[in-house]
């Protein structure tokens, strides 16, 4: 492998190393994991952690993998999506108090798709309060990982912060709200 830092790997080369078997997919996400929990404290950028989720879904990848399934270039990838995606069973606030406890019954049609290209779910990223100009005021806003007297932005702040300081491989930001935005409570 040729990084030292793999968690700084591109989204299709660390793809790349998990589909050869260089690397597994649990080892990968356990690293991201580890990294999140030592981390993300102080930069605040997940909303929800899946990470039960995401280490059933590297184990299922390593098992299709070993025995000859790849199913693109994500297969295995653990990556994080914007709260504002609905995923089925999770809280999905969409930077919302009054949504901390809504879990929708569906996957947005993104997550889905992520879903079925094998991408491992560490899990939701922090974002403003409906995708508008600020935070809400019981959600500390998530810190720049390179300095934090700089913006991380507004709606897609968790995705950005998440991402730069090697969180995850890859992030969703800006989304409509699953299928059909009626089905938001």
């Amino acid at each position: 492998m040729g990084s030292d830092e793999p968690q700084f790997l591109g989204l299709c080369e660390i793809g790349h190393w998990i589909q050869k078997r260089q690397l597994s997919s649990v080892e990968v996400t356990k690293a991201l994991t580890d990294r999140i929990v030592r981390l993300d404290g102080a930069l605040r950028s997940y909303a929800t952690r899946t990470f039960e989720l995401a280490l059933a879904q590297a184990r299922e990848v390593d098992r299709e993998l070993a025995s000859g399934k790849v199913r693109g270039p994500l297969h295995g990838v653990p990556i994080a999506v914007k709260d504002l995606c609905n995923t089925k069973g999770i809280p999905t606030a969409a930077g919302m108090a009054i949504y901390k406890d809504y879990r929708p019954d569906e996957d947005a049609t993104v997550v889905t798709r992520l879903r079925d290209a094998g991408a491992v779910l560490l899990g939701k990223l922090q974002m403003t309060e409906g995708a508008y100009g600020q935070h809400h005021p019981s959600i500390t806003p998530p810190v720049n990982p390179w300095s934090s007297e700089h913006w991380t932005g507004v709606s897609s702040s968790g995705s950005g912060v998440a991402t730069a300081a090697g969180l995850c491989f890859g992030s969703l930001a800006r989304i409509l709200w699953g299928r059909s935005a009626s089905r938001r409570p």
